[in-house]
């Protein structure tokens, strides 16, 4: 039985990833190379910002943690000033989480800094909803290692009773390395339809086409009756 729901941020509650894909553009552009839309897709949605950096640079023939902590840091400031404005927050987020918080505890385990994660859950009103919120700062292997999804647990246990174990806890993702990361973690996982297509995200559980898709009965009966394969 599901008892704990363990959220992505990007590309789930919120539609960011365009936004994350344009800041990082920007930046290697000012540094005269550049980066597509599909290799973003690639090798930078659903891992920490430091990878998919690296990633990017790599791809431009760049190596070295220290110009990767530069262009970072260069892609945050961006990234920061065009947040509020800019960033939208998926269709039915709000309703959606407080729906499943009269049930459930919640978490996000996320590639992205605490800060920007904050930001929206304050800005919209629900940052009560979440126990735990683990972002990149809190660990060094980040998806698709299960790193993030078994600290948000660990997190969780330190006042829920009993103790959640990995089968209890439902993942919602939206990139195959997040499902990696959830199915590494013994955890189940929905998928949502937000950037890539079902034969990328084949490995979930479940696919729905958005975020609203978990309040669906047929959802619930499945993860309250199946048991983990």
């Amino acid at each position: 039985m599901v008892r704990a729901v363990l959220f992505d941020f990007d590309g789930v509650l919120v539609d960011s990833e365009r936004l994350h894909y344009e800041a990082l553009a920007y930046v290697l552009k000012e540094m005269g190379f550049d980066l597509s839309w599909d290799e973003f897709k690639q090798g930078c949605i659903g891992v920490p910002d430091w990878d998919a950096v690296q990633w990017a640079l790599k791809r431009n023939g760049v190596n070295g943690e220290l110009i990767v902590a530069e262009v970072l840091q260069r892609k945050t400031q961006i990234y920061d000033a065009w947040l509020p404005e800019r960033l939208k927050v998926a269709d039915g987020m709000s309703d959606v989480l407080k729906a499943l918080a009269q049930n459930f505890v919640l978490a996000i385990a996320s590639g992205s800094f605490r800060h920007q994660i904050e930001v929206v859950l304050s800005r919209e009103g629900i940052r009560e909803l979440f126990a735990v919120i683990v972002s990149c700062e809190d660990y060094e292997r980040g998806k698709p290692d299960p790193t993030p999804f078994l600290l948000a647990m660990e997190r969780l246990n330190e006042f829920v009773s009993p103790p959640l174990k990995p089968h209890e806890c439902l993942v919602v993702e939206d990139s195959p390395a997040g499902i990696q990361a959830a199915r590494s973690a013994g955890m189940r996982c929905v998928a949502v339809r937000s950037y890539y297509d079902d034969e990328a995200l084949k490995d979930a559980d479940i696919i729905v086409d958005d975020l609203r898709g978990l309040l669906l009965p047929e959802v619930w009966v499945h993860f309250q009756t199946t048991p983990l394969l």
